[in-house]
């Protein structure tokens, strides 16, 4: 599952350079530029499950709530903020202010993903109980109730306010959901690994055909559009689901991809700070999209997540070190 891990990171960083840099295709690009609307719209609808599986192997695994653990990471969200503060302060980008530090370390703010995580974290303990000790039975009425809450009164009617799958509920919704399939499996969930890919395939295909259609239709159908590439969508956690599951089927072990894998998370706090992101990635990216046809955007963006991964791993090694160091103050 490592390498789905690394996957799933080099897909956040597909949504952000894609989708959120450029926005979702205007109704008049849809019309005057299908080629490139439509191309947007494929890269998101496989792109999307990102978030989603990254929170489903944690479900898969389970994880094991520990003072260790959840030091190690808030130290990581710490020493990646405070890395790329100082980074800025001593290339003159900015100066430096003690508030300003504050504000830019406080990862609880800058970051959706960590404000519901770290609860995600802390939880845990008791979703792992409830799974394992509930019987399958309980564990599946309960599961069916919780996805009723998140996909039809979060995502269909938004009667609950879940914010497109972008909180602590959904998140949670997808970690049980992927402890479930752990620990009591299915019918659905035990075909052959090649079958499992190509569900993903045909959901993220059908979904893109599907909102591309639905975009030249009329104005008030495109406005829409946006909702099918939502976390909490029907769709988006079953093409979860099935690239999940065909990773975790996968014979596949490697060192070197597990070294990567360690440091995936990196790759997400270095070009998602805030001092990158909005000032620097956005506006270059959405630069790029418009002024550039939709084969030197697709490389020039692989070429910036090689070198996402490449600048991550080398000083995810420093840290790591950094952590042993404490590890042995600090806990043994």
């Amino acid at each position: 599952m490592e390498l789905l891990r690394i996957i799933a990171m080099a897909l956040v960083v597909v949504c952000h350079t894609n989708y959120w840099a450029v926005g979702e295709p205007t109704l008049a690009m849809c019309l005057q530029e299908p080629v490139k609307s439509f191309a947007q719209y494929l890269s998101v609808s496989f792109a999307i499950v990102c978030v989603n599986c990254f929170v489903f192997i944690s479900g898969w695994f389970s994880i094991k709530l520990t003072r260790r653990g959840l030091a190690n990471l808030v130290f990581q969200l710490l020493f990646y903020s405070t890395l790329v503060y100082c980074a800025f302060v001593a290339t003159g980008l900015i100066r430096f202010g003690f508030m300003d530090f504050l504000r830019h370390a406080d990862f609880i703010s800058n970051f959706w993903f960590i404000r519901a995580y770290i609860p995600l974290f802390l939880l845990s303990p008791i979703l792992n109980v409830f799974i394992e000790r509930a019987g399958k039975t309980t564990a599946r009425t309960t599961l069916l109730a919780y996805a009723f809450m998140d996909i039809v009164m979060g995502w269909g009617i938004d009667l609950l306010h879940v914010n497109g799958g972008y909180c602590l509920f959904h998140l949670g919704f997808i970690y049980l959901l992927a402890r479930y399939i752990r620990v009591y499996g299915g019918r659905w969930f035990s075909w052959d690994k090649r079958r499992d890919l190509s569900v993903y395939v045909l959901i993220s295909l059908g979904t893109a055909v599907l909102v591309f259609l639905m975009s030249r239709l009329s104005p008030a159908v495109w406005h829409h559009c946006g909702k099918m590439f939502l976390y909490n969508s029907p769709l988006v956690i079953a093409a979860t689901v099935y690239l999940s599951l065909f990773f975790a089927k996968l014979d596949f072990k490697s060192r070197a991809v597990n070294m990567v894998g360690a440091s995936s998370f990196a790759v997400f706090l270095i070009h998602g700070d805030p001092l990158i992101a909005e000032p620097y990635l956005k506006p270059y990216c959405a630069q790029l999209f418009f002024s550039s046809n939709i084969w030197m955007f697709t490389i020039v963006i692989a070429l910036l997540i090689i070198g996402l991964f490449v600048i991550a791993f080398l000083v995810d090694q420093v840290r790591q070190w950094l952590w042993r160091m404490i590890q042995r103050v600090a806990f043994d």
